[in-house]
């Protein structure tokens, strides 16, 4: 997120400043989460996290269970992007003198995927 904003405001001559201090702020995120990983691994040598692992912890399943947990939390996040993505597309066309437009609905998919995948797999694991 910091690094789309500092690149979308280092276009803007006016927000220079303020694209200069986004694209620290992603730098020092990035070190600061390196650091926590190695401390994660040597605290937890057993369930190591990889750096360069491009699997979500999501998709980390122990057994069957799980996986089926994660298949139908999948499964709702296509069903949300086949209804979100049309929505969006008709309000960047909308909105299209607004640069901002496209990177907040980017975004909003974004948190509407996570708010979705978590409240699933919450009501999955918490049926009695």
């Amino acid at each position: 997120m910091f690094i789309t904003a500092s690149l979308v405001l280092s276009l803007i001559n006016t927000q220079a400043l303020l694209a200069k201090l986004f694209s620290w702020i992603s730098f020092i995120l990035a070190f600061v989460w390196t650091i926590l990983i190695k401390l994660y691994n040597n605290k937890n040598p057993q369930n190591k996290s990889k750096l360069n692992s491009f699997i979500p912890y999501e998709f980390r399943e122990m057994d069957e269970g799980q996986q089926w947990v994660t298949f139908k939390a999948c499964r709702n996040v296509n069903i949300y992007y086949s209804l979100a993505i049309p929505v969006v597309t008709i309000i960047c066309f909308v909105f299209s003198q607004n640069i901002f437009v496209p990177i907040l609905c980017i975004g909003a998919l974004g948190v509407g995927q996570y708010i979705v995948y978590w409240m699933t797999t919450f009501r999955l694991l918490n049926r009695t």
